[in-house]
């Protein structure tokens, strides 16, 4: 850190650090300045403490005297966060002179930490952070130096809920059911499983967790259960030190049906390979038969016995017809003779 509070004259105590030579220059120039007139310049805070939640934007704000019109080029504001735990601090944002410095901005904090340039002319440095990690919680200084020089602290801190549970149901072993509830969150959460009759099941309960690369807690809770045991039942995130509780419901119905679901393909294919060991006997049976008999059609025809056309029929109707008339004309001659006589 380059700075800490001296205190029997309020004034800046500098700590030396070689890599941070601008920031020691302007550090040597705001203490000359900040002991003679810290009673006309005080920055301020209308807010001490931040809370954002993972991923969200949040907007951190100290005011300073403008005393008029903001006259940028002599303007000084700088960010720097000091995380619990760790001894050195990190550059968030530095403006020296109405100029951003980013060269010294930490890489944790590039491209999502900014200063709103149109607010400090009302006599506001708001700092911007976006998509906020577990890592950016801690103590912040806003330093100010213009006409006069002070800072103030501010206190950030990253919530992350275990708002999103996913639930999963798989069979443990030949005797016992598996129910596996897993969620994100910050911090270390504590998990209850509980069933239909909020009797408490942790004795059964097998939670684990890792750390992931956002600092976020990646917890898995498992419930094992026999088989024969039809309950519905409910795991419980309880974030402590957020005093919140996410739960989610795991129902035995939804594995039995999962589970008749993963055989209902099986059980398809069993019967569809039934019908066809069937009906494939008797269906070339049929086409055995049909091909007997036109076999047989096909003999007949190779011995001369064929099937008269429209046109064969056609005539030997009419050579019926025409020895039919002639007949009987000559029936009727015959008769005209006999009774002449």
């Amino acid at each position: 850190m380059l700075f800490e509070p001296y205190s029997p004259n309020g004034c800046i105590k500098i700590l030396y650090q070689p890599e941070k030579m601008f920031q020691i220059v302007t550090m040597l120039l705001l203490e000359m300045q900040l002991c003679v007139v810290s009673a006309l310049f005080t920055v301020e805070v209308p807010q001490q403490l931040y809370v954002a939640e993972y991923g969200n934007n949040v907007t951190m704000e100290c005011r300073f005297p403008v005393n008029g019109s903001l006259n940028p080029g002599l303007l000084s504001v700088v960010w720097e966060q000091k995380r619990q735990g760790h001894l050195e601090s990190r550059d968030v944002y530095a403006l020296h002179n109405g100029k951003a410095h980013l060269s010294s901005q930490h890489r944790d904090y590039m491209g999502r930490a900014a200063l709103l340039h149109s607010e400090l002319k009302s006599g506001r440095a708001i700092l911007q952070i976006t998509s906020v990690k577990i890592t950016d919680a801690g103590s912040y200084l806003c330093l100010i130096e213009y006409q006069g020089a002070d800072y103030k602290y501010i206190t950030l801190e990253v919530k992350a809920s275990y708002k999103t549970i996913n639930t999963e149901k798989r069979k443990w072993n030949e005797d016992k059911f598996a129910f596996v509830c897993q969620s994100e969150g910050f911090p270390l959460a504590e998990v209850f499983w509980q069933n239909e009759k909020n009797l408490n099941l942790s004795v059964s309960v097998n939670t684990t967790y890792t750390l992931t690369a956002d600092g976020l807690y990646n917890v898995s809770s498992i419930l094992t259960t026999n088989q024969n045991m039809n309950e519905n039942y409910s795991c419980v995130f309880w974030n402590k030190e957020r005093n919140e509780n996410t739960s989610a419901y795991i129902y035995s119905l939804a594995l039995m049906s999962t589970q008749y679901g993963r055989q209902k393909p099986l059980i398809l294919f069993i019967v569809a390979t039934c019908v066809i060991v069937l009906i494939l006997p008797s269906a070339l049976i049929i086409l055995q038969k049909r091909k007997s008999f036109k076999n047989r059609c096909a003999k007949k025809d190779r011995k001369g016995k064929f099937r008269p056309t429209v046109t064969d029929k056609n005539r030997d109707q009419d050579n019926s017809q025409t020895e039919t008339f002639y007949l009987s004309t000559n029936t009727y001659s015959g008769d005209s003779r006999n009774v002449s006589l």
